[in-house]
């Protein structure tokens, strides 16, 4: 196995980069960080077992009754690399005038280009999964339709089908932006909250976490370009009008049930949590470059975890 370079690391980049995560992404609730030590590996895959109904009688002086053998598939996970590098020119840092440093500033962006490509791999990870159950709702049946709809009943519905689907009741809703517009000024999403108090006018992210019977729900406003370089540029949502009803385990480790995993390499230098900046001078360009770069696997580990609404919303 190769190894990194760290020698142009720049200590105060990559730690101001850990720190600086773009909260608009919320691929990573879904999908959370695992750190390893290893570039590759294989993980342990468990059945159903102990699930199943087995005779635990015991006569008198006999033996115990013995579980079947061990039946424990694996997957295997590969962290590629991912940069990016962007120079900054004497003549720009001689003119510089904004309050924080082109440095940092290059660093954000960089981080934030990064991070939007892992988030546009785990929405089509999960939106294109033939494994994942789900519905594309259209017509009347979209929340949309305030007067034929019923998105508490629909979300509520289908959290059986995730319990049995991965053993575990969801947790965790994930929505598009168009989809919670929809769904604040929603009729029957407003009137269970016409005895509360609600000081923003429309109920809260707390409050709908509590109505859809969830830990989190959480707001997906992550933007991308739709166009190509050089061409005018053309926003819009990374997670569309879909919706995501998901369990997804209070923390990553052995032994667990999750909708999916970012197996993320530390490559040698656990302290900076898998992502380095580099510095570093380009006498023939005038300029010092600064690099962004880490190692990830974005991975579907259960599929079962989740449930997609497609098209929620007209």
């Amino acid at each position: 196995m190769s190894e990194v370079s760290t020698a142009n690391l720049d200590q105060f980049l990559t730690n101001y980069s850990i720190v600086y995560r773009n909260q608009a992404f919320v691929g990573g609730r879904l999908f959370p960080d695992f750190p390893t030590a290893k570039q590759h590996g294989r993980y342990p895959i468990f059945g159903f077992e102990r699930f199943k109904a087995y005779n635990t009688e015991r006569a008198p002086g006999a033996e115990a009754n013995e579980l079947p053998a061990w039946r424990m598939s694996n997957n295997e996970y590969y962290c590629d690399g991912k940069a990016q590098k962007q120079l900054i020119p004497d003549e720009l840092r001689s003119e510089w005038e904004l309050g924080v440093g082109p440095e940092v500033f290059t660093t954000e962006t960089l981080a934030d280009i990064i991070d939007k490509q892992r988030e546009i791999t785990i929405f089509n990870m999960i939106m294109n999964s033939a494994a994942i159950p789900g519905v594309t709702l259209s017509g009347t049946a979209q929340w949309s339709d305030y007067q034929n709809s019923d998105p508490v009943s629909a979300i509520t519905s289908v959290r059986s089908t995730i319990l049995l689907g991965c053993t575990q009741e969801p947790n965790t809703l994930v929505v598009g932006y168009p989809v919670w517009l929809q769904l604040i000024n929603h009729p029957i999403v407003v009137d269970r909250f016409k005895s509360t108090a609600m000081p923003l006018g429309y109920p809260s992210d707390q409050q709908l976490a509590g109505l859809f019977n969830v830990d989190s729900f959480v707001v997906a406003k992550s933007l991308y370009d739709t166009t190509q370089q050089g061409i005018p540029t053309v926003l819009n949502y990374i997670w569309g009008k879909n919706a995501i009803l998901a369990y997804v385990p209070p923390a990553q480790g052995q032994l667990m049930v999750t909708l999916g995993t970012t197996f993320r390499w530390l490559y040698g230098v656990p302290q900076n949590g898998g992502m380095l900046v580099k510095r570093y001078r380009v006498e023939e360009r005038s300029g010092d470059m600064i690099e962004y770069q880490t190692y990830y696997n974005c991975v579907l580990s259960v599929p079962g975890a989740a449930y997609v609404f497609k098209s929620a919303v007209a």
